[in-house]
């Protein structure tokens, strides 16, 4: 890629989207950005290629030069984005650019003893802590240009290569599943957007856990944002936290949320954190009163409820130490799909994807926000002398209008994100039905004050998945904090009752034959079992087997496979390992027919999407639906280096030299992740019929 790319199209927003035509579109470009190095000294005893040792000896961490980085650079009318894709793919920043304002914390250092970036915004995968090593962990990543203008930064990583000797603690990171990031920034707009999806290539369902950190300052007065290791001034920041019920860590202190708790400046405890059981607004963020600025984060809470806060208490600062006294000066919002960290609440069956998006913006000029969506934030200020509605929209219109319970408070123009808009409100008003119009159209409607649901259906199951002692819930953690060492110590255990979660564990850990041995005992007691059939079927097409030749071994998977899918309860996933069998031995109509039925029986099965349109291909009339098909995919996920694997097969069919291009200098761009060229192996061995086993953990530990 160039050094600086620019785009030079402009493109016209929607009516209403900017004042009197077009925007210019988001420019895109390649920087240097060199910071401090600062390093940990392990002891003699210590693996030193072991970079995220939580507790490093006291004295060990010393300056050691600095470091260059790459980063892409974002940049639109109001923000400018900072990515490094080399530290993990990290956010490191976002600069609001009217004023000059970091949205972010930014420490503005790089070290290795902590296994997160704590600057920006980050994913924490596959531990759900802090757990991408930003250090060792570079992402692969691309640029895509959108039609409407907008610009997204895709990154892809996976955590298959590292052995058990470097994630044995805390700080685990391994992991078959994959991981990709968009981080998009539109034409026009005030805030930016970041997806998080992850895929699960492996036979067994794993936990959908995936939480990103969002570290904002702690202090923004007057004199600007304090950051870095700066000496912080008194805090009066508050937080925007509309929760009902709150708890501390493992769901611990379980009560209702006391708003006085989030005026941080009140707290003295060393370390708060306050995870929220539900956010059914979707916002959150922090508020700094004397320079009316609120940071916020912008959230579906239907597929991202999670919401933790997580601060230090006002006067445990810690000056002395410049590669550690940065830590007071930081508040970190986490989100997930999930409610509390120690609790993985959903499955990811196999083969499938998930996924979740935030947006963040600052918003400048306006009261602490009472309500907030992707379009606009408000706050409704009834005391004093002067009572007003004032807004802000994340997107520049010519003529706001708003209305409080159906009576007209005026129009405001011009607004933006840049530029509030106040109404004043008729004596007496201090709650109502608040809307804003933009020619004619809602783009809010909501009531104030906010009604906080008594919803608590949900709570019973977020503690069962808290509960380490419950297998079903262990098992969802996955290979992090020691949880594999116990699913180990579950698959070994002797006189166990043969169940399809014993034949899974055993599956999952290696121990092959044992699960053979168990998913056999379950299936001829249960033949209803689509499952434990279908898990027989995958442990079969590993050897050893027992078998003395291998044709007898595949024979009898194939045969459990199909029992999978005729059992009382079906399991389509069975489908994608039939069609590579297909595949295998040249029927090429029946793997298509397996893969047709998957996808419509599980349209989240990514893997099977994958080889369904390089299949598809194949057949000359089908072709232009399997581009077309391809082009939607890239659209839902631009960083997965197997889809330019499946663009370039496709396009080279159908004879389109130039897709074909596009797709090998994507590829290049994609590949440099250095688990990349592992992964494409695997799909170029499926594209052949060949099965490539799930990745496990080292077992000789």
């Amino acid at each position: 890629m160039r050094l600086c790319v620019r785009l030079v199209c402009a493109v016209a927003l929607a009516a209403g989207a900017a004042w009197g035509g077009q925007v210019r579109p988001v420019e895109v470009r390649q920087e240097k950005l060199t910071l401090p190095w600062y390093t940990c000294v392990h002891g003699a005893e210590e693996d030193p290629r072991r970079h995220n040792n939580p507790s490093p000896v006291p004295g060990s961490r010393s300056r050691a030069g600095r470091r260059v980085l790459e980063a892409v650079v974002l940049e639109n009318e109001y923000l400018r984005l900072t990515i490094l894709p080399e530290m993990g793919g990290a956010v490191a920043r976002a600069v609001y650019k009217p004023t000059g304002e970091d949205l972010f914390f930014w420490e503005g250092k790089v070290k290795d003893w902590m296994a997160n970036w704590e600057s920006g915004v980050k994913a924490n995968f596959p531990a759900i802590h802090h757990s991408v090593s930003t250090v060792d962990q570079p992402a692969s990543w691309r640029v895509v240009q959108g039609q409407d203008g907008s610009a997204t930064a895709a990154t892809w990583m996976e955590f298959s290569r590292f052995t058990e000797s470097f994630n044995g603690d805390y700080w685990g990171r391994y992991t078959n599943m994959l991981l990709s990031q968009q981080v998009t920034l539109r034409p026009g707009r005030g805030d930016f957007e970041v997806t998080w999806r992850i895929v699960n290539p492996a036979p067994y369902p794993q936990g959908a856990k995936i939480w990103n950190d969002a570290l904002f300052p702690r202090n923004h007065t007057p004199q600007g944002v304090v950051q870095g290791d700066a000496k912080p001034p008194a805090t009066d920041t508050e937080w925007i936290f509309p929760a009902r019920y709150v708890s501390h860590h493992g769901g611990k202190d379980f009560r209702v949320y006391d708003p006085n708790q989030g005026r941080v400046g009140g707290v003295r405890e060393a370390h708060t954190s306050v995870f929220a059981w539900s956010m059914p607004y979707g916002f959150a963020g922090l508020w700094y009163p004397s320079v009316k600025v609120n940071r916020l984060r912008l959230a579906d809470p239907n597929t991202a409820p999670g919401a933790k806060q997580y601060f230090r208490g006002e006067g445990s600062y810690r000056p002395g130490d410049p590669a550690d006294s940065h830590m007071y000066n930081f508040i970190e919002l986490f989100g997930s799909m999930d409610n509390l960290m120690e609790g993985v609440e959903k499955w990811l069956p196999p083969g499938e994807a998930a996924g979740y998006s935030h947006r963040y913006t600052l918003i400048r000029g306006i009261g602490k926000v009472d309500f907030a969506n992707e379009q606009a934030a408000i706050h409704l200020e009834a005391a004093g002398k002067a009572p007003a509605l004032e807004a802000v929209t994340l997107s520049p219109v010519e003529r706001l209008a708003a209305s409080l319970d159906g009576k007209a408070l005026g129009e405001a123009q011009p607004c933006g994100p840049d530029k509030p808009a106040r109404f004043p409100l008729p004596a007496g008003a201090a709650a109502g039905r608040v809307i804003l119009t933009v020619e004619g159209k809602a783009i809010l409607d909501q009531r104030l004050p906010l009604v906080l649901p008594e919803d608590t259906s949900r709570h019973e199951w977020i503690r069962q998945c808290c509960d380490r002692e419950n297998t079903d819930s262990l098992e969802r953690y996955g290979d992090q904090f020691g949880y594999l060492d116990a699913l180990r110590r579950l698959a070994a255990a002797k006189d166990a009752p043969p169940t399809t979660a014993l034949g899974r564990m055993q599956y999952r850990v290696g121990r092959l034959a044992e699960a053979v041995k168990t998913l056999r005992a379950v299936t001829a007691a249960d033949a209803g079992d689509g499952e434990a059939w279908h898990l027989l079927g995958c442990a079969l097409l590993e050897p050893p087997g027992g078998y003395a030749k291998l044709e007898d071994q595949h024979r009898e998977a194939a045969e459990a496979l199909g029992k999978a899918l005729a059992a009382a309860k079906p399991y389509p996933p069975a489908r994608y390992f039939l069609a590579l069998m297909a595949v295998r031995r040249g029927d090429l109509p029946a793997a298509r027919g397996q893969l047709d039925s998957l996808v419509k029986e599980r349209p989240g099965h990514w893997e099977g999407r994958l080889l369904k349109v390089c299949l598809d291909a194949e057949v000359a009339s089908a072709r232009k639906t399997a581009l077309e098909t391809l082009a939607a995919m890239e659209r839902e996920d631009p960083a997965d280096p197997r889809l330019q694997v499946a663009r370039a097969y496709c396009a080279e069919l159908a004879g389109d030299e130039k897709l074909a291009g596009e797709a090998a200098e994507a590829l290049s761009l994609l590949a440099r992740e250095p688990g990349a060229w592992r992964r494409i192996r695997e799909f170029n061995a499926a594209l052949r019929g060949v099965y490539y086993p799930p990745r496990r953990m080292a077992l000789d530990k």
